[in-house]
């Protein structure tokens, strides 16, 4: 409870919309987009692009030095009444730095190029730091510089940079992975590991860790259609359900695997079980989120809907 009284403000941002747009006129209507002004690291942006309605549009995220922080692909999501809100879903990454940035859309319609702009202020948020002694197995993972772990490496990035537009699946809230799953370590951490050899190296954890007994259910936080079923070097059984375009749930070290590639699962499905395979130091569930490749906190979305349909509705 302590740790979802925590993260509520991230969600009550998310409800908080004003209106900007820099383009020409497509048809009657002027494009314009709709955000949030503040974000913190680890949130999810929500973007709208009233007007017309564009082919295909992306959104970038841009620091003060106009370097891309992330990116992701555009899509049209229908009303109950049928209408159609291009809107897209944008991680800020856990190391985006506070202040200024801009949200650009870039996007099509016909023969026309269409270029948004707005600014979104990057709030600052504080992570919690841990030391990771490894063994001496955990060790030769680590440094492993094999083909086969970059070959599971290039495969995950292409599942997760690929964005299908009618992978609308899941809108609502999720559920917790492991039913009274005992929190180890948070989406953010910094880490600090000490090598076997004496020496030390760094790294950032992209999601949540949930200690529960070997053997004990994992379950799909939301519906959506399973992309990866493997079993991976480093992060063990490992499946990843497609819930959104671009939007992604990805669960690892299990024990088992009770899903296959391609197969539709419902929120609260078994997936597998709790396990301690691949890089891992003991039995738990990695529970990360990735949003157009961008890890994001997962844990607002257990109280907040992957997408904010109200407001969607409310700027039409």
């Amino acid at each position: 409870m302590h740790e979802l009284t925590r993260r509520v403000p991230s969600i009550l941002l998310v409800a908080l919309w004003a209106a900007v747009g820099i383009a020409g006129r497509l048809g009657a209507e002027e494009s314009a987009i709709r955000a949030v002004d503040y974000a913190e690291p680890g949130n999810m942006v929500q973007v709208a692009v009233t007007g017309d309605g564009l082919d295909t549009f992306s959104v970038s995220l841009l620091d003060s030095r106009d370097r891309t922080v992330s990116r992701a692909e555009g899509f049209r999501w229908r009303t109950p009444t049928g209408r159609g809100i291009d809107v897209a879903l944008i991680g800020v990454p856990s190391t985006a730095i506070p202040g200024r940035h801009r949200l650009v859309v870039d996007g099509a319609q016909g023969r026309s190029d269409v270029r948004l702009e707005r600014v979104l202020m990057i709030t600052d948020r504080p992570f919690a730091e841990q030391t990771i002694r490894l063994s001496d197995r955990m060790d030769a993972l680590y440094g492993d510089d094999s083909e086969r772990k970059k070959s599971e490496a290039r495969i995950l990035w292409a599942v997760l940079t690929a964005t299908d537009p009618t992978a609308i699946h899941h809108l609502g809230t999720f559920v917790l992975p492991v039913v009274d799953g005992v929190p180890t370590a948070d989406y953010g951490d910094r880490r600090r590991y000490h090598m076997s050899d004496g020496t030390e190296t760094s790294s950032v954890h992209f999601g949540r860790d949930l200690w529960a007994e070997t053997g004990s259910a994992v379950r799909a936080a939301g519906r959506g259609r399973v992309v990866l079923a493997a079993e991976r070097l480093l992060t063990g059984n490992t499946v990843v359900v497609e819930h959104l375009p671009g939007v992604y749930t990805l669960y690892y070290h299990m024990a088992e695997i009770d899903v296959r590639r391609g197969e539709m699962v419902s929120r609260g499905q078994r997936i597998g079980t709790i396990g301690q395979t691949g890089f891992a130091t003991g039995e738990h569930l990695h529970w990360e989120m990735r949003v157009g490749a961008t890890p994001v906190d997962p844990t607002p979305f257990l109280e907040a809907p992957l997408l904010d349909t109200d407001v969607l509705i409310g700027i039409m």
